[in-house]
Parts: structure tokens; sequence; C-alpha cells
């Protein structure tokens, strides 16, 4: 274990301009400042934020959530179940990365740095060798990767079965022309979704047709209305997300086309505030994301603890059929 002495020789300071500089304090000049930081880093040297309330009769912890998009409903409800799991027991630090991958692993990086006792990563983009290393010093909980590592729990939902499920809805509802409007692949869950589309077409003799879109609303409004544009046979559409599907339905109907007589849709998520308010209302794959927050939270305390017992937790997803999959009936 290194010390602080060991980055002061190495930077020729002195132990308490070390000292001064992690803990963000002293004058230095901004050279030596970012020299003393690197050398920290490098030799993998974690200040210890929380000497002074080891005395303490309770500690309150420190917890890290880093996630893609705030605005997204669905990492709204997992910070929400996050939080109620902590409770008083636990400050939360919340990070988006803004889908920014280099932004996320920075942040990820320097987790340990700011005296965070473990930290839960919302997405599963995110590299297998930047989470074995951060293991090393402090507990990680990552969402839809499993990882064989001491220090590391998955949350997991079963994506492959609800796409398949939402694709054959659509399929067996009369859709012989399905797309999918999906994310992207650096995404484990988008790959994990259109290999569930992909599947349920070809059981049926149909072939699958993905377009790589995005998570957004403007997304899924751009890239169907260029579908639609380009002539494309369309007579279903499962969406990567709700947001993605609010926006292909808003481009069907700029077209004049009515859901779910000309196209039906599925969603996936199930923001209810969101599929309920829409119309027609949205059916979408139902992910329970409020307790998968609590969840997270609840294996990362054990964690921490040395308590754990469980290393993979898996959720089951299924289908909520309302107005915009009835093929055949015109909203109302």
């Amino acid at each position: 274990m290194f010390k602080l002495k060991d980055v002061a020789n190495l930077t020729n300071v002195s132990i308490s301009t070390v000292s001064k500089v992690l803990n963000g304090k002293g004058r230095v000049s901004e050279k030596k400042r970012r020299e003393i930081l690197k050398v920290a880093r490098q030799l993998g040297y974690t200040p210890n934020y929380h000497a002074r309330t080891m005395a303490r009769r309770s500690r309150i912890l420190t917890i890290g959530l880093i996630v893609p998009d705030i605005t997204n409903p669905f990492f709204a409800k997992l910070t929400k179940g996050v939080e109620k799991t902590c409770g008083e027991d636990a400050l939360i630090i919340l990070m988006d990365s803004f889908r920014n991958l280099e932004r996320e692993e920075k942040l990820i990086k320097n987790a340990r740095f700011f005296g965070i006792d473990g930290i839960i990563i919302g997405n599963s983009r995110v590299n297998d060798e930047l989470v074995l290393e951060v293991s090393k010093y402090i507990p990680v909980v990552v969402f839809d990767k499993d990882y064989e590592c001491e220090n590391v729990v998955s949350i997991v939902l079963d994506n492959y079965h609800g796409a398949y499920s939402a694709t054959k809805h659509l399929i067996e509802n009369g859709c012989t022309h399905v797309v999918h409007l999906g994310g992207t692949h650096e995404l484990f869950v988008s790959l994990q979704r259109a290999n569930g589309y992909e599947a349920a077409m070809r059981e049926s003799g149909f072939q699958p047709r993905i377009f790589a879109t995005g998570y957004d609303e403007n997304k899924g409004y751009e890239n169907m209305k260029k579908i639609l544009k380009q002539g494309e046979t369309v007579d279903g559409i499962f969406c990567m997300n709700d947001l993605v599907a609010v926006g292909a339905m808003k481009a069907v109907k700029e077209f004049g086309l009515n859901i779910p007589k000309d196209i039906a849709i599925v969603g996936f998520d199930d923001d209810e505030n969101l599929c309920e308010i829409i119309s027609p209302s949205l059916s979408s794959v139902h992910q329970p994301v409020e307790e998968m927050g609590q969840i997270s939270a609840k294996l990362l305390f054990e964690l921490i603890k040395k308590d754990l017992k469980i290393k993979r937790y898996v959720f089951s997803p299924h289908l909520v059929i309302r107005q915009s999959s009835l093929k055949g009936r015109e909203s109302q």
C-alpha cells in the first residue's frame, strides 16, 4: 500500500504539500498540482477521507451513482429506488455522463479518489477492464453485465426475453413487416434486445430489419421519418425504449397513418406516466426499475460490509398491452 511519503518522494515535495493538494487546499502551482495528482493515481494511492469519522458510532456511507442520462425516465426511477434504500444511511453522489463514454470512464476512474465507499454503474457500456481495475479499490454494482470477480455484483434484466415477447405480440396481432428501432450496439442491452427481436422474427419466417436509432424521442422521430420517406414497408415497430417509441409515433402520425390500424407499436421500459398519457396509449415491456434501484443499493451495502451472498440478481420483464399494439383497432 503506497503512502503520502511515496508520492512526496517521487514529486520532490513535502508530505504536507501532497496532503494539501489531495485535499484541494494550499497554494501550489498548477503544474506541480497536476504532477502530484498524476503520481498519486499511478501509484493507486487513495486518500482516507473517512478517517475523521471512524470513531463515530455509525458512519454514513458515500455511494456514487453513475447514469448516462438523468432526463431519461428509466434512470430517474432507478435513482429514486437507490435513494429509497439508502435513506439516511448513505449520501448519494449522482453523476451524469450525458452518454459520453470518455466522461463516463473518467467518472469511474476518479470515483475512488473522492472518498466514495462504492459505486453503482447504471448501464452496461463500460469497459470490462476498467470495472475490474476499479473493483480492486472499491465495491462496484453494474447493470446488465456479468463479472466473475470478488468485488463486483451484477443487476441483470432478461432483455432478450422482453424483446422476444414484444415482437411475438406484434406478429400475433397481424404484423408481418415489423422493424426494430434499436439502440447502438456498444451498449450490451441494445444487443440483447436486437437479438430477442431477431429470434422472434426468424422463428415466424420473417426477415428482421434493425435500424440503429439511439435512445431519445428525437432520434426515434427522425429515424422513423427517414424510414417512411424511403418507402419501407412497415406495419409494426418494436422500439428500444419508450422515448424512441414516442418519437416514432409522432413520425407515423405526420405521415397520415393510423396507430395501430396501419402501424402497431411497442416500446420498452413501461414508464406509466408516459405510456398512459399519449394517444393511443403505448404498449411497453415492463421492467421494475425502482425495485432494481433498491436491490442494487442493498447489494452494494452488503458488498461494502463483506456480507454478500448474491453475486447476480436477475429480473424478469413482462409485456403490458395497451392500444398502440392492438392492430385492427383504431385509437379512440
